[in-house]
């Protein structure tokens, strides 16, 4: 198994973050949205690849995993989800600057049928993670009392969606721009419900690991 280098400060914030929300039942877990952006590539995966051949199959074209230099062409998607429901995938075209952030969350989260779906309760109890470069420049949102945010240590229940569809674009023989794209947003409409109740629900029991693992890595950190 890899995991990303943890710096002694990323186990520490982990740590602290696990133990303030280690009293969350999972009722309360049920007002936060998750949000993040994510990169796909057309041909992105790094990882070493076996091939079974026989003596001079060397150069077959069934013997040879294609790559692109500079890692081919990709797709920058937004998402969002926030107990039984996930929000629309919103495509990022260009390079996303904080005019850009702002439109996305207004348009993608603030006023999506999304809230709704969040327990049924007002929104000045609702929570937002937000988890980009473009945190302060939401702070007018936070003024209107509309959302609280809340900054979280890399762990993300979202970035296991980002899992879901990872796999999904490496099982299929994406061709374009345009394929990768309505792959995911076909996989990601096709997220059960039931995945992310569990994810929801999950998260006093990720506190628990946190906290045992003293902000370290832990075990079963999958859907």
């Amino acid at each position: 198994m890899k995991n990303s280098l943890l710096r002694p400060q990323n186990k520490i914030k982990r740590l602290q973050w696990a133990k303030n929300h280690s009293s969350w039942t999972s009722r309360e877990w049920t007002k936060v949205l998750w949000s993040d952006e994510s990169k796909f590539q057309i041909f992105g995966s790094r990882r070493r690849v076996f091939v079974r051949r026989r003596q001079g199959e060397r150069a077959n074209m069934e013997c040879i995993v294609p790559t692109v230099k500079h890692g081919g062409d990709s797709v920058m998607v937004w998402g969002c989800f926030g107990n039984n429901t996930t929000g629309d995938l919103k495509l990022i075209e260009g390079v996303l600057n904080k005019e850009g952030f702002n439109q996305i969350l207004e348009e993608n989260a603030l006023l999506c049928p999304l809230w709704a779906a969040l327990s049924g309760e007002i929104l000045s109890s609702m929570m937002i993670m937000i988890q980009n470069i473009h945190q302060n420049c939401v702070e007018n949102i936070w003024s209107q009392g509309v959302l609280s945010q809340m900054k979280f240590p890399d762990l993300n229940p979202i970035e296991l969606l980002w899992n879901k569809l990872y796999r999904k674009v490496r099982e299929s023989k994406t061709t374009s721009k345009i394929h990768l794209w309505e792959l995911l947003q076909k996989s990601w409409n096709e997220i059960s419900q039931e995945i992310l109740i569990k994810l929801t629900e999950r998260m006093p029991c990720l506190c628990r690991a946190v906290i045992k693992a003293k902000g370290g890595f832990f075990e079963g950190n999958k859907i």
